[in-house]
């Protein structure tokens, strides 16, 4: 048995353990998605603007598409899970999408900013030409076809827009955001992209046009396979970062199952009681 000063120890350092983990990776978090969805980066807005620096150090700014392309900003990193996954194996992908819709007039942003699970072979960048070395890797072994732009080390854009670390964000050609996700998926995307596309071409022919906000929560499933070699490219250590993150996510899981089977329970009784039935 532990000492009781020393136990209160250990209980305190593993609580102070979990929030860090829960600050880390918000996704373990429903509470987390929904502040996403409420900050002040709002959908029907005109979007933050930046100027970021592409791969090659030419200056580009999202105001300067307004009035000729609609522009798709999406977060990424080497060492994120998530992003390779939707470059690579998202169905649809996020570069056959761009390859689909560069000559109806969008153009596709990837603001390269802090590593997700930076590890031993892959470390949080310093500097900006360490980032634009990892942001020149992620181009090449994932066969990035859209511009890169390079986030500044204090990851200003990412913070500008309360991106995670795959976000991604519509802005159309007047600059209002027009759609807005905590997490990069490829069919969501998509199904975003050709409604606005179908809605500036019924405007061109002067139809009616009905304007439709909507909301949701989306559970996105991860792919084990990609993730594990993302993981490894990075080092042992973001392995073990990863590691402990899925664990943070079954204790949120099995906590969330608890409570709704707590409110199932009271729902029940509360109709019994109401039917007579107690």
């Amino acid at each position: 048995m532990f000492p009781v000063d020393l136990r209160g120890q250990c209980g305190r350092l593993k609580v102070a353990e979990h929030e860090l983990m829960r600050k880390r990776f918000p996704a373990v978090s429903i509470d987390a998605a929904v502040r996403f969805g409420t900050n002040e980066v709002r959908v029907g807005a005109p979007a933050p603007d930046f100027e970021l620096p592409d791969l090659q150090g030419r200056q580009v700014a999202v105001t300067q598409y307004q009035g000729k392309f609609h522009v798709v900003v999406m977060f990424g990193n080497l060492t994120c899970g998530a992003t390779v996954t939707q470059l690579r194996a998202g169905k649809p992908t996020i570069r056959s999408l761009y390859t689909r819709y560069r000559k109806k007039e969008f153009e596709f942003l990837l603001i390269y900013s802090r590593e997700t699970h930076p590890g031993e072979y892959v470390p949080q960048p310093t500097s900006i030409e360490e980032r634009r070395s990892n942001a020149l890797r992620l181009q090449k072994d994932e066969k990035v076809n859209f511009p890169i732009l390079l986030d500044s080390i204090d990851n200003r854009v990412r913070n500008l827009y309360h991106g995670w670390s795959n976000g991604i964000f519509v802005v159309n050609k007047e600059g209002l955001l027009v759609f807005k996700a905590a997490w990069t998926y490829g069919p969501e995307v998509a199904r975003v992209l050709n409604d606005l596309s179908v809605w500036e071409k019924a405007e061109a022919r002067k139809d009616l046009v009905r304007y439709c906000y909507s909301e949701r929560i989306v559970g996105l499933l991860r792919n084990r396979k990609i993730s594990s070699c993302v993981h490894r490219r990075a080092g042992p250590q973001a392995s073990r970062d990863f590691a402990r993150l899925l664990q943070e996510e079954n204790k949120s899981w099995v906590a969330g199952r608890r409570t709704r089977g707590a409110i199932h329970l009271l729902v029940e009784r509360a109709r019994a009681s109401t039917f007579g039935e107690s």
